[in-house]
C-alpha cells in the first residue's frame, strides 16, 4: 500500500494463514474467524502501518472510514517534527519518556509556528 506521507508502495499487509495472500483482500478484509473480527486493523504489516481511521462528526467526511498507511521511515521522520504524534509507545523500558518527547515536540513546533504567523 502507499505511504500517505512519501506516496511510496512501501507498506504491505501480511497473514501467513491467508492462501492468496493478495493485498487488495487483506486491505478490505472483514471477517469473522473464531469469534474475532479480522480487519486491516489487526493483522500482521510489513514496513510500516496500516489503519483504518474514522472520521468524527465536523469532518466533511464526518461517518467515512479510510484505510491509510505510513511507512516506517516516515512514522521516524514525521516524529522528529511533531508532524506525528505518539499516543502511546511500545518501549517496555519507559514508555512514558518517548511521549512526554512527542508532547514536548508538539509544544516546541506549535510554538514556533506561533512566533512565526
Amino acid at each position: 500500500m502507499y505511504c500517505i506521507c512519501c506516496k511510496k508502495d512501501k507498506v504491505t499487509p501480511f497473514d501467513p494463514l491467508m492462501n492468496s495472500g493478495v493485498e487488495e483482500d487483506l486491505l478490505w478484509r472483514n471477517e469473522e474467524r473464531n469469534g474475532h473480527k479480522l480487519t486491516v486493523d489487526n493483522q500482521m504489516v510489513n514496513s510500516g502501518i496500516i489503519q483504518i481511521i474514522h472520521a468524527g462528526f465536523g469532518s466533511v467526511h464526518d461517518t467515512d472510514s479510510f484505510i491509510i498507511a505510513i511507512c516506517d521511515d516516515c512514522i521516524i521522520e514525521n516524529l522528529e517534527d511533531a508532524t506525528l504524534l505518539l499516543f502511546k509507545s511500545g518501549d517496555y523500558n519507559n514508555p512514558e519518556e518517548k511521549v512526554n518527547e512527542s508532547r514536548r515536540n508538539f509544544r516546541r513546533r506549535k510554538n514556533l509556528d506561533d512566533l512565526i504567523d
